[in-house]
C-alpha cells in the first residue's frame, strides 16, 4: 500500500493501540501484507472499466475497514482465533463480502446520476417539455458534470456525505481534524465552481 496510512501496520495499530505489540497483531499484519496484492488484482479484475487507481482506491478503503474490524473482533476475544481455521481465507472472504457490498452501493449511486445520452432521447420522455421536468433535468446534468469534475478526494468526501457519514467520521477516515476536512472540502468546491463558471 503506497500510502503509509493505508499500510496494515498503521491500520491495525490505529484500531488496537493498546495491544500493538501483541503476537496476534503481528500475524494479522503479516497476513494482510501477503494478501494485499491479491486484493488489488481482484479489484482490477472486477472493475475492468474503471481507472486502475480508482479501483485500487475502493479496494484500499474496503481492505482498511476489514482489517480494523477483524483487529477489533480479535481484541474483544482476547486474541483467541477459535473458529478461524485459516486467517488468510477468512480475511479474504470478509474482503470479498464487503467489496461486493461496496460495488452494489457504487452501482446504485451511478444509476441515480446516470442521464439520458442525447437530446433526441430526451424528447421521447413523457413530460420532457414540462418546465419543471426541464429544470430538474438541467439541474441533474449540472450535478453530474460537477461530480465528474471533482478530484478523487473531493468526490470521495462528497459520496460519504451523500451516504450519511458525519464530518467526524470523514475526518477520521482521512486522518484530518473535522475543521481541516470541512475547510479542504469547501475550498475544493469553490475552485470547482470557479472552473465550471469559466467553462461556460
Amino acid at each position: 500500500m503506497s500510502n503509509p496510512e493505508s499500510s496494515p501496520e498503521w491500520v491495525v495499530s490505529s484500531s488496537s493501540a493498546e495491544t500493538n505489540g501483541h503476537p496476534l497483531n503481528k500475524e494479522l499484519i503479516a497476513v494482510a501484507s501477503r494478501l494485499w496484492p491479491r486484493v488489488q488484482i481482484h479489484a482490477r479484475r472486477e472493475l475492468t472499466n474503471w481507472n486502475p487507481d480508482d479501483s485500487v482506491a475502493l479496494a484500499t478503503e474496503v481492505w482498511e475497514g476489514v482489517l480494523q474490524s477483524v483487529s477489533k473482533t480479535l481484541q474483544r476475544r482476547k486474541g483467541s482465533t477459535a473458529g478461524i481455521v485459516d486467517l488468510d481465507a477468512y480475511l479474504f472472504g470478509v474482503f470479498l463480502h464487503r467489496f461486493n457490498r461496496a460495488l452494489k452501493r457504487e452501482r446504485r449511486r451511478q444509476e441515480m446520476i446516470e442521464l439520458v445520452p442525447s437530446g433526441l432521447d430526451l424528447e421521447q420522455l413523457p413530460g420532457a417539455r414540462d418546465l419543471k421536468s426541464a429544470h430538474d433535468l438541467e439541474r441533474s446534468i449540472q450535478v453530474k458534470e460537477a461530480i465528474e469534475s471533482m478530484d478523487e478526494w473531493t468526490r470521495k468526501v462528497f459520496a460519504a456525505r451523500v451516504y450519511g457519514y458525519s464530518w467526524k467520521e470523514i475526518a477520521e477516515l482521512q486522518g484530518l481534524s473535522v475543521q481541516k476536512a470541512k475547510l479542504r472540502f469547501g475550498n475544493a468546491l469553490r475552485k470547482l465552481a470557479d472552473r465550471l463558471r469559466y467553462r461556460k
